[in-house]
């Protein structure tokens, strides 16, 4: 009994190891991300007042410059585009499940089928839009599906509340 205590405290003492060096390189992958994105940045004369990490993307947000940096890092190079908020006309969250058959929600759960979230950025009168996915269900951990979703819903408020600024700027003009 003594020896079954006693290997489950090493073991378990491993794991919590394991555990944080696990979290040192993610912490770690992202102050690199970070660096790299505000380098760029600087190169481009913007100043992110938001990041996060998604996948193998780091996103920015300028608000005073109303510009939105979307970095892919391939090949351990980061691939920027900038997109011009003023030019979005609309911003919303999209969810895409896989088919859900009849009795299937009695056994699962409906997150089990959710396959990805993703932030919509409409152009103009919605012929262009991108795309920005916060949760994919190959890449991503379905236990951390509610952060990432609540992180999604706090990047889509905060960006519509530019478009909504925007537009209240724009009529107060009108009306005097």
């Amino acid at each position: 009994m003594l020896i079954t205590i006693i290997l489950m405290i090493v073991f378990a003492k491993a794991i919590y190891a394991q555990i944080l060096i696990i979290m040192k390189h993610k912490i770690k992958f992202d102050k690199v991300n970070y660096f790299q994105l505000n380098k760029l940045g600087s190169r481009l004369k913007l100043s992110f007042s938001s990041c996060a990490t998604l996948g193998n993307k780091i996103i920015g947000l300028d608000v005073v410059k109303k510009k939105l940096v979307i970095a892919e890092k391939i090949n351990g190079l980061f691939r920027p585009f900038f997109i011009d908020l003023n030019k979005v006309s609309i911003i919303s969250i999209q969810k895409i499940y896989s088919s859900i058959k009849a009795g299937d929600l009695k056994k699962r759960r409906v997150e089990e089928f959710l396959q990805s979230i993703c932030i919509q950025l409409k152009f103009g009168n919605g012929d262009n839009t991108i795309i920005l996915p916060f949760y994919e269900r190959t890449i991503d951990d379905i236990n951390k599906l509610r952060w990432i979703e609540g992180q999604a819903r706090n990047w889509q408020m905060m960006l519509s509340k530019m478009l909504r600024e925007k537009h209240r700027v724009v009529n107060e003009k009108r009306s005097t």
